[in-house]
């Protein structure tokens, strides 16, 4: 079911919701047999560069993220690596809010080695961090440790969720399991 909100305080769908989850099948959705980054297997793998190479698309979905701004009002977007970093560099310049990117790992060269966190950023500010598919939340949960470790105060949200996360979402995408197909 589509929301904006927790994954279990759904709403009615909105219209650009419902066409967010058809742009998801039209374009992103691949079925097969798929091991996921947190180790999960599924019979459906969303390829959110299909939908993020398209800048229409990416600036409609970038949109969707103004209820939440308004919401939060944060002082920065964030973005985790590496999907995070594209669908918040087109928030911060669809809001004006200034953007900070969360590394998975720290960087190891550069004159700021072993630092998670690019970009500017004061102690108590608050941040709006996005990230873009999570199934289990680990990494984007991960970021916003990172990121209060800094003194930031961290909105964690997603584009989808695929139900497994207690993470706020635009979307909650979940397919029953079926035949399989490799075609998209």
């Amino acid at each position: 079911m589509e929301h904006l909100g927790l994954p279990n305080q759904p709403t009615n769908p909105m219209p650009e919701l419902i066409w967010l989850r058809k742009i998801i099948v039209e374009r992103a959705l691949t079925r097969g047999d798929y091991v996921l980054s947190g180790g999960v297997r599924s019979d459906y793998y969303i390829d959110k560069f299909r939908l993020f190479s398209d800048p229409q698309v990416l600036r409609r979905i970038a949109r969707l993220f103004v209820p939440v701004i308004t919401e939060t009002n944060p002082d920065l977007i964030a973005g985790t690596e590496l999907g995070g970093v594209v669908i918040s560099t087109a928030v911060s310049q669809m809001s004006g809010l200034p953007l900070i990117a969360v590394r998975k790992t720290p960087k190891g060269y550069g004159a700021f080695a072993d630092e998670y966190v690019e970009g500017p950023y004061a102690s108590g500010q608050h941040v709006l961090l996005l990230e873009d598919v999570v199934t289990s939340g680990r990494e984007l949960l991960a970021a916003k440790a990172r990121l209060e470790e800094l003194g930031l105060r961290v909105t964690p949200c997603a584009v989808v969720s695929r139900g497994l996360a207690p993470v706020r979402a635009l979307i909650q995408f979940s397919l029953p399991r079926g035949e399989a197909k490799t075609e998209n």
